[in-house]
């Protein structure tokens, strides 16, 4: 298959903040809980204070043909809570498609695969693979007894690739969670009243096929918050999620009152300013017609006006 185009994703390679982590090499390691099985030589090595998992490709020794050119990750028990979107670092010395797919033990049947473009070799690429779209899109929540198979190459070529060196690190399940639960999970509508984000909030574009054609696939967390967001919630506390691209509007418009906390410290930003603008005071007590940027006490709270 032909790839056509890439486009770049948005990564933190170091931010856990609640996403459902499959893999970073800290705890789970060649043949321990919830560790690679031995295919295709799987080694744990260190980069600098990191520990990566190393591959390389080979023949068919015994068992089914190509067992060797795959990288199975036992996923056990793992809730994935509706997130959707997978993300992994890999660095090989070609460029190729890589293909993930969700194995179920009990029926030996396969979730629909998803392929992203390798693109540079030699250097850490990031790969998301949507499965919030295309065929079989919701099986991403099974959590009976499934596996992660990673192909440094699309399935018809891997045997004419043996002897390559694959280096995989960071393999996670990602996005926004509320109360314990992936984003995908939550009714419409359904977050009222205080509503604590953990996980990441973003938005971007990449390209995955599963058909043979690429499908230009567009994600935007901030807009699919606000589907789940009643208008009457009150506040939204972010502080603990990693964000970027950040975009408020959407959650704005739906929700006209409501406060977003941005900030660790928790002091809350005004998003709707001219709804507050008549009860505006200056700490000092001075009464502000148009609060700018600055800290202002509104309805008896301090809030800060960026």
């Amino acid at each position: 298959m032909k790839k056509i185009l890439l486009l770049a994703t948005m990564f933190v390679a170091t931010m856990c903040n609640a996403q459902v982590i499959l893999w970073n090499g800290d705890d789970k390691e060649v043949g321990s809980d919830g560790g690679f099985w031995n295919r295709a030589e799987p080694t744990v090595i260190e980069e600098g204070d990191n520990k990566i998992m190393k591959f390389v490709t080979k023949d068919n020794p015994g068992g089914w043909d190509k067992e060797h050119c795959n990288f199975a990750l036992p996923l056990g028990d793992v809730d994935f809570k509706g997130l959707r979107r997978l993300t992994l670092r890999i660095k090989m010395s070609v460029n190729h498609n890589v293909l993930v797919r969700l194995v179920k033990d009990g029926d030996g049947g396969y979730n629909t695969g998803r392929l992203f473009w390798c693109g540079t070799p030699n250097e850490w690429n990031i790969l998301t693979f949507t499965f919030a779209a295309g065929p079989d899109n919701d099986k991403v929540q099974n959590t009976g007894n499934t596996v992660l198979e990673i192909w440094p190459f699309e399935e018809g070529d891997a045997l004419s690739n043996v002897g390559q060196t694959v280096y995989i690190d960071d393999i996670k399940f990602e996005g926004p969670m509320v109360n314990g639960k992936g984003i995908h999970a939550l009714p419409d509508n359904s977050l009222t009243g205080d509503v604590v984000v953990k996980g990441v909030i973003g938005k971007g574009q990449y390209q995955n096929t599963w058909d043979g054609d690429w499908h230009s696939e567009n994600y935007d967390d901030y807009a699919l918050l606000a589907s789940k967001l009643a208008s009457t919630a009150t506040t939204l506390d972010v502080s603990g999620a990693g964000r970027w691209d950040e975009d408020w509007t959407g959650i704005q418009a739906k929700c006209t009152n409501i406060q977003i906390i941005t900030d660790a410290d928790a002091i809350r930003q005004v998003t709707a300013p001219a709804a507050k603008a008549r009860e505006a005071y200056t700490v000092s007590g001075q009464r502000i017609a148009k609060p700018t940027k600055g800290v202002y006490v509104v309805n008896g709270k301090k809030v800060v006006v960026k």
